[in-house]
């Protein structure tokens, strides 16, 4: 281990975006519903934030393999940079089931 500070930050944090994935299961299935009325599907935003909700898995699993290769190349500050990128799908989420809770 080269920098336990590090280590343990990444290795939670991709463990809890890891947990996630249970949550983004249920939400992309949920996201087809985005084009349940006629016509939808020509739209562009209904197209992109499809897209860009499917493409979390693939996030988190590049942001997983940059993140510790850079880990192993010392470059400590970029590597927890990487390994937070999930957090572009977690935050709004989060975020939309507070207001939904709160409201």
């Amino acid at each position: 281990m080269k920098n336990k500070k590090v280590f343990l930050t990444m290795l939670i944090s991709q463990i809890l975006f890891g947990m996630f994935t249970i949550v983004w299961l249920f939400v992309a299935l949920m996201s087809v519903m985005m084009f349940d009325s006629p016509g939808s599907e020509n739209l562009f935003w209904p197209v992109l934030l499809f897209i860009v909700i499917w493409l979390y898995p693939v996030a988190l699993i590049l942001s997983i393999i940059a993140s510790w290769v850079l880990y192993r190349f010392n470059k400590m500050k970029i590597a927890v940079t990487i390994a937070m990128v999930p957090l572009i799908w977690v935050l709004p989420l989060i975020g939309f089931l507070i207001y939904a809770n709160v409201s």
